[in-house]
């Protein structure tokens, strides 16, 4: 046996926690390393799912309820590099509310601190909890399929570029969709 199948064997055993504890901070890559190989029969592409989607919602909104009780001032003196994190994700939340909460998960850098920030911003736990749903959701189902479909493509040797292009255009679209659907006035209220 290779060293390579040593490794997705070993990936078996440990590939849910992997999951688990990428999802709780900005795991892109471990999920759509895992959903690779739940393509390739390693894991099952549902559980990889379901860890992901429930992972990320708890843990966000459990950083929204400490940061709606105790703030963030607490996590700046203990980690004081953070300070740039929070100021930018605060001035995020100040120009687009409903946006940056739907969307904090997607940018790259701010993940982990911004449930903290939106919480303590007094934002509606109801509103928080309603976008957090829905972003996990999108996180979760695009980037298992995302990784699935990339690794079923490359080897099952049917890779087309053209699909990848239509694919990659449709969710483009749908983004930029709900993007304006939130982002609008009457939406964002």
């Amino acid at each position: 046996m290779s060293s390579f199948e040593s490794v997705l064997l070993s990936l078996q055993d440990w590939g849910y926690w992997l999951v688990f504890f990428g999802s709780m901070v900005e795991g892109e890559l471990i999920l759509l390393s895992a959903s690779a190989a739940a393509s390739l029969g390693y894991l099952d592409i549902s559980k990889v799912f379901t860890i992901a989607f429930l992972t990320t919602v708890f843990v966000d909104q459990g950083l929204f309820f400490i940061g709606r009780h105790i703030g963030t001032d607490w996590l700046i003196r203990r980690v004081p590099k953070l300070e740039k994190a929070r100021n930018k994700a605060f001035l995020f939340l100040n120009r687009m509310e409903i946006f940056f909460i739907f969307a904090f998960r997607f940018i790259y850098g701010i993940r982990t601190v911004s449930p903290l920030i939106i919480g303590s911003a007094g934002i509606k736990p109801l509103k928080f909890i309603l976008c957090n749903i829905v972003s996990g959701l999108i996180w979760a189902g695009g980037s298992c399929w995302l990784g699935y479909e990339i690794a079923d493509t490359i080897s099952d040797g049917r890779f087309n570029y053209k699909d990848l292009i239509l694919y990659t255009s449709a969710i483009i679209a749908f983004g930029a969709l709900l993007v304006y659907l939130i982002t609008n006035k009457k939406y964002n209220k």
